[in-house]
């Protein structure tokens, strides 16, 4: 892996520094995907804006979190596996993260046709089979959904690519 800075204000380039003093002041401590980020200014902020649209989007809280650890798992990121804290987070969030990690099936049908269309997504690199996009939109989930699913895939996909190149070492904001 190539060695990454865990940028901080004083060591981030300048563009990165105002997105970092900004999403500390909506969030709190900067996790170290963040901060490896920082060394591309463009990165932070493409992560920070699909984080931002993905909350924005009609998939509830929990469902954006599904496909967030969903797609993290399937892209074997050793970071983001757990809920991302940009997109909120609590206890029930937690406990899909942990059964999506553990390969255990979701109790809510839902959540799990989400998982497993997301999985598929992921997995195929967009070329998901007919069936799987028809089980996703017999789940209750519509198109508008399925490019949503996207959009956190793509937010993952960035997550992800940059872990796995610079092993980001996983903190406590990320376990």
């Amino acid at each position: 892996m190539i060695p990454f800075q865990l940028h901080d204000m004083e060591t981030a380039p300048q563009p990165s520094r105002a997105i970092m003093a900004d999403m500390q002041r909506h969030g709190g401590e900067l996790p170290n995907l963040l901060r490896t980020l920082a060394e591309a200014p463009v990165a932070l902020e493409a992560y920070r804006q699909l984080a931002t649209l993905l909350s924005r989007s009609s998939l509830t809280p929990i469902e954006q979190q599904v496909v967030y650890v969903t797609a993290a798992h399937t892209n074997q990121c050793h970071y983001c596996t757990t809920p991302n804290p940009l997109l909120g987070g609590d206890i029930q969030a937690d406990q899909l993260a942990a059964a999506i990690r553990h390969g255990q099936r979701l109790a809510d049908v839902r959540l799990q046709a989400l998982r497993r269309f997301t999985a598929a997504m992921t997995e195929h690199r967009g070329w998901v089979p007919e069936a799987d996009v028809e089980s996703f939109l017999r789940a209750g989930f519509t198109r508008e959904n399925l490019l949503e699913v996207i959009t956190g895939i793509a937010l993952v996909t960035l997550s992800s690519y940059a872990n796995h190149v610079s092993a980001t070492p996983v903190d406590d904001l990320a376990a």
